[in-house]
């Protein structure tokens, strides 16, 4: 079949040889050059393919179907939990409180190269993990830092294969993504939360607080009170175990810094709340830890990312929920065979 053939646009006084840039309509640098001439491609020619449409169906004949690399559904995380270790993560919190912004957050920084000792392998939700970061990057045209709300309905998990460069752990991660009304709303009807199974099935649950609402005087009392009451919810439903450890995240760390004097006042309610949980949940779960990030921050107040690596690391230590217990067994001395059938009561002959 031959080449399709290209169409040159020989009028490069003000473009950009990248199709998807609009700087010559006066917008943004596409790749985020402050200066269009700084550009590498400023001011070169724009290649276009033409393609007839003979060509177009035979290059459609020809093409190999790949995964949709979108996020998992519940079966399609039970066939990989059947075939290989894994970490899976609950991700809790009110709508707008930042679990996309987290994950994407995450992707985002696996772009530069391993998180703190963790390595990126390969995932079969990178499309998802695209959408998910895609406004805030500089090809959105956004202004600031946005992502989108997840929508109401059955859970979904971002699939991610990751190794520890240190202990050569490799294991497969599913992080649990769902709508915070769902999750706001076993509140009212603890037993909701059974329809759950990230929540049962997680070894890190992981509670959001959200940073900016938490600024808000008018706010403050409800997210604590959201958050304490969604995991009695959880508690009441059964649907925690023992052997699982729980992540209170403060979300937006940024702008938390940027509020000066009301800032301080929000760590120290964060530090509360979190010690009131560890009070609560001390004979409910393996463990207690919390985390304050900024997934993407939208102001000076803190680094793209930061603290997501100590999170992370929190995800990727060795779940209790298989770990083997050693059981002791009587030895029994009877010589007989027939007296070994039955326990010898203490200080019984021999």
């Amino acid at each position: 079949m031959a080449e399709p053939a290209l169409q040159r646009d020989d009028n490069v006084s003000n473009q950009c040889a990248n199709p998807d840039c609009r700087v010559a309509q006066g917008e943004r640098c596409v790749e985020g050059f402050a200066e269009k001439t700084e550009c590498p491609q400023f001011g070169k020619i724009q290649i276009v393919p033409a393609v007839d449409a003979a060509n177009a169906s035979a290059l459609i004949k020809h093409c190999v179907p790949l995964a949709p690399a979108t996020t998992l559904d519940v079966d399609e995380a039970h066939q990989i939990l059947r075939d290989r270790e894994c970490r899976v993560i609950a991700i809790v919190g009110s709508f707008g409180s930042g679990k996309t912004s987290l994950i994407a957050g995450l992707y985002d920084l696996f772009q530069s190269g391993p998180v703190s000792q963790v390595a990126f392998c390969q995932s079969y939700s990178l499309h998802a993990f695209e959408e998910a970061v895609h406004y805030s990057r500089a090809v959105s045209r956004q202004k600031a830092p946005e992502t989108n709300r997840t929508p109401i309905g059955q859970v979904r998990f971002y699939h991610l294969e990751l190794v520890d460069l240190v202990t050569s752990a490799a294991p497969t991660v599913l992080l649990g993504d769902r709508a915070g009304e769902e999750y706001l709303g076993a509140r009212n009807d603890p037993d909701s939360a059974r329809e759950f199974p990230e929540l049962a099935r997680s070894d890190v649950l992981t509670v959001l607080a959200d940073g900016e609402r938490l600024m808000d005087s008018g706010q403050r009392h409800n997210v604590r009170s959201e958050i304490r009451q969604m995991l009695k919810a959880f508690v009441d439903a059964d649907v925690l175990k023992l052997t699982q450890r729980l992540a209170i995240v403060l979300t937006k760390l940024d702008s938390v810094r940027k509020a000066g004097a009301a800032g301080e006042l929000v760590l120290q309610d964060f530090e509360a709340l979190v010690a009131g949980i560890r009070e609560i949940m001390a004979d409910k779960c393996a463990a207690v830890e919390c985390f304050a990030v900024a997934a993407q921050p939208k102001s000076g107040g803190a680094p793209r990312g930061e603290g997501l690596d100590a999170l992370l690391q929190y995800w990727m230590t060795e779940p209790l929920r298989y770990k083997p217990v050693a059981k002791s067994m009587a030895v029994l001395t009877a010589k007989r065979y027939f007296d070994r059938l039955q326990k010898p009561e203490t200080g019984a002959a021999k």
